[in-house]
Protein backbone atom coordinates (compact mmCIF):
# COMPACT_ATOMS: atom_id res chain seq x y z
CA UNK A 1 0.00 0.00 0.00
CA UNK A 2 1.35 3.26 -0.57
CA UNK A 3 1.62 5.56 1.86
CA UNK A 4 0.26 9.56 0.95
CA UNK A 5 1.47 13.27 1.93
CA UNK A 6 -1.17 15.60 1.54
CA UNK A 7 0.46 19.57 0.05
CA UNK A 8 0.21 20.37 3.94
CA UNK A 9 2.40 17.44 5.06
CA UNK A 10 4.99 18.57 2.39
CA UNK A 11 4.96 22.20 3.34
CA UNK A 12 5.61 21.86 6.62
CA UNK A 13 8.33 19.26 6.21
CA UNK A 14 10.06 21.94 3.97
CA UNK A 15 9.68 24.83 6.77
CA UNK A 16 10.93 22.71 9.32
CA UNK A 17 14.28 21.80 7.30
CA UNK A 18 13.49 18.22 7.62
CA UNK A 19 15.64 16.20 4.65
CA UNK A 20 13.37 15.84 2.24
CA UNK A 21 13.50 14.08 -1.06
CA UNK A 22 11.64 15.40 -3.76
CA UNK A 23 11.11 13.47 -6.96
CA UNK A 24 8.74 14.16 -10.09
CA UNK A 25 7.64 11.62 -12.57
CA UNK A 26 5.99 13.82 -14.74
CA UNK A 27 7.45 14.39 -17.98
CA UNK A 28 9.96 17.17 -18.81
CA UNK A 29 7.60 19.72 -20.49
CA UNK A 30 5.50 18.97 -17.42
CA UNK A 31 8.12 19.46 -14.97
CA UNK A 32 9.72 22.94 -16.81
CA UNK A 33 5.63 24.13 -16.84
CA UNK A 34 6.30 24.43 -12.85
CA UNK A 35 7.79 22.08 -10.08
CA UNK A 36 8.47 22.17 -6.37
CA UNK A 37 11.41 23.68 -5.60
CA UNK A 38 14.31 21.10 -5.30
CA UNK A 39 12.41 18.87 -7.04
CA UNK A 40 14.41 16.61 -9.07
CA UNK A 41 13.20 15.40 -12.79
CA UNK A 42 12.88 12.00 -13.15
CA UNK A 43 10.03 10.79 -15.48
CA UNK A 44 8.28 7.51 -14.73
CA UNK A 45 9.53 5.90 -18.09
CA UNK A 46 13.18 6.31 -16.96
CA UNK A 47 12.93 5.31 -13.17
CA UNK A 48 14.14 1.94 -13.41
CA UNK A 49 17.40 3.11 -14.99
CA UNK A 50 17.63 6.21 -12.83
CA UNK A 51 17.26 4.53 -9.27
CA UNK A 52 21.25 5.00 -8.80
CA UNK A 53 19.82 8.96 -8.22
CA UNK A 54 16.85 8.05 -5.40
CA UNK A 55 18.79 7.92 -2.17
CA UNK A 56 17.47 5.10 0.03
CA UNK A 57 18.01 6.79 3.51
CA UNK A 58 15.82 10.17 3.50
CA UNK A 59 12.33 10.61 3.52
CA UNK A 60 11.44 10.78 -0.33
CA UNK A 61 8.04 12.42 -1.91
CA UNK A 62 6.87 11.38 -5.29
CA UNK A 63 4.96 13.97 -7.28
CA UNK A 64 3.39 14.25 -10.78
CA UNK A 65 0.24 15.92 -11.76
CA UNK A 66 -2.87 13.95 -10.55
CA UNK A 67 -0.91 11.45 -7.94
CA UNK A 68 -1.69 8.47 -10.72
CA UNK A 69 1.97 8.04 -12.13
CA UNK A 70 3.40 8.89 -9.03
CA UNK A 71 1.46 6.18 -7.65
CA UNK A 72 2.96 3.88 -9.64
CA UNK A 73 6.62 4.87 -8.88
CA UNK A 74 5.88 4.71 -5.43
CA UNK A 75 4.89 1.19 -5.99
CA UNK A 76 7.69 0.45 -8.33
CA UNK A 77 10.57 1.71 -5.88
CA UNK A 78 8.44 -0.17 -2.30
CA UNK A 79 9.06 -3.52 -4.82
CA UNK A 80 13.02 -2.21 -5.04
CA UNK A 81 13.20 -2.17 -1.11
CA UNK A 82 12.65 1.69 -0.67
CA UNK A 83 11.18 2.19 2.40
CA UNK A 84 10.54 5.89 3.02
CA UNK A 85 8.47 6.47 0.04
CA UNK A 86 5.04 8.80 -0.02
CA UNK A 87 3.37 9.44 -3.08
CA UNK A 88 2.19 13.03 -2.98
CA UNK A 89 -1.52 13.24 -2.93
CA UNK A 90 -3.28 14.99 -5.89
CA UNK A 91 -0.40 15.78 -7.43
CA UNK A 92 0.84 18.98 -8.69
CA UNK A 93 -2.99 19.66 -9.13
CA UNK A 94 -3.59 19.83 -5.26
CA UNK A 95 0.21 21.16 -4.67
CA UNK A 96 -0.56 25.06 -2.99
CA UNK A 97 2.59 25.76 -2.44
CA UNK A 98 5.38 27.53 -3.89
CA UNK A 99 6.85 26.21 -7.86
CA UNK A 100 9.60 27.54 -9.58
Amino acid sequence: MVRQWSSKDVLERLRNGRPLQIIDVREPFEYGHGHIPGARSVPLSQIGGRMHEIRRDVETVVVCQSGNRSRSACDFLARQGYTQIFNLQGGMSRWNGPTQ
